[in-house]
């Protein structure tokens, strides 16, 4: 692990998005879209992240607002790994390399309600002893599991739409 070392180190914020991007305070933490899930299910492809300690197992479900019910899963497996599974219908990396279940629940696991910022839903995690992926270094996790697409607000369509029809309509006036 270039640039890690295992042990405890100051707080740090610990970034992790479904697709394959993440850091540790600005430096890139190793990923790996092909891995197996160390836990069971013995699922492969999982998209698995490597951090620079072990971390207490367990998973942190993300649960969407919308519907009050998870939409990816982060699970810590205690030896330095996290995998992200998400779910089947938002086409990140973790959707395409995780299986379309989830792992199995286990009993150390958080729930945490996404929050949309701009165009992106997420949390922020601070573990205490004994929470999934608390370290004595007490990092803190920031969770992206979306990226929503941008939709025009009506009004755009609109102006849109108008467009077209008087670019179809200078159309028709120029042939005739």
């Amino acid at each position: 692990m270039i640039g890690f070392s295992i042990g405890v180190m100051p707080a740090s914020t610990i970034t992790i998005d479904e697709n394959g991007h993440g850091n540790i305070d600005g430096t890139a933490l190793p990923f790996t879209a092909n891995g197996t899930n160390p836990n069971v299910p013995r699922q492969t492809p999982v998209a698995m992240y490597t951090l620079p300690f072990a971390g207490v197992a367990g998973q942190v479900l993300l649960v969407e607002p919308q519907t009050g019910i998870p939409g990816d899963v982060l699970q810590f497996t205690g030896n330095s790994t996290v995998i992200f599974y998400s779910k089947t219908d938002d086409n990140s990396l973790a959707e395409h390399f995780s299986p379309p279940i989830f792992p199995s629940p286990v009993s150390n696991s958080v729930s945490l309600t996404e929050t949309v910022s701009g165009n992106t839903d997420g949390a922020t995690y601070t573990p205490t002893a004994g929470q999934p992926g608390f370290d004595a270094s007490g990092p803190t996790y920031h969770f992206i599991s979306d990226v929503t697409s941008v939709i025009p607000e009506p009004a755009s369509v609109g102006m849109l739409l108008l467009g077209g029809a008087a670019f179809l309509a200078a159309r028709k006036l120029r042939r005739a």
